[in-house]
């Protein structure tokens, strides 16, 4: 029988997924790995690295390092992984002028919707657009909505406040549309 889990129970599994990172224990380990290691190549994919998998190493590598020094819950675990996956991907970045080429194809629908869903971010058109965000809106966006964390998580990741990037976020949403809609009126085939 699956009872929902109580807040109390929710702290004590987060802290002892934490403590058992801290001390090494491989099922620790290996479920963060299964959880976040998709997302984290998903992310460095669509930011335009050559290797999301290297970028995944790399932020579990330095996470394996680092972890003793972590103290917090498992939603802050998470923002911390995406704040060192972001670090890795501005290295690897920054040795590589290649760009991401990403592209909609439910882009009235988004243009409709007053926030994106997870399954928005999979149409080639929107990906096109968001590519063409400021890469500080577009990384907002990816991490919120494509990654899946909250506002909050968002916040830690990017190091920023959460009302400061929930505002950022409305603001990159709506600069989105106004991409999606100029590409429209340019002859663009939204289907």
């Amino acid at each position: 029988m699956n009872l929902p889990m109580t807040d109390r129970r929710r702290r004590r599994r987060e802290r002892m997924g934490v403590r058992g990172l801290k001390d090494g224990d491989p099922t620790a380990w290996s479920w963060l790995v299964a959880e976040l290691g998709p997302k984290i190549v998903g992310y460095a994919n669509r930011m335009g690295v050559r290797d999301g998998d290297e970028v995944m190493g790399a932020t579990f590598e330095a996470l394996a390092r680092n972890i003793g020094t972590f103290e917090g819950s498992e939603s802050q675990l998470r923002s911390y992984v995406f704040s060192i996956t972001h670090a890795r991907i501005v290295d690897q970045l920054r040795r590589t002028t290649r760009r991401s080429e990403v592209s909609i194809e439910n882009t009235l629908a988004l243009l409709e919707a007053d926030e994106p869903n997870e399954e928005t971010f999979n149409d080639p058109e929107l990906l096109a657009a968001l590519g063409r965000l400021p890469e500080e809106q577009r990384r907002m966006l990816d991490l919120r909505y494509v990654v899946g964390l909250s506002t909050k998580e968002t916040a830690r990741a990017l190091d920023k406040s959460e009302v400061a990037t929930r505002v950022a976020i409305s603001r990159a949403f709506s600069k989105l549309k106004e991409l999606l809609v100029s590409d429209l009126l340019d002859g663009g085939d939204p289907s």
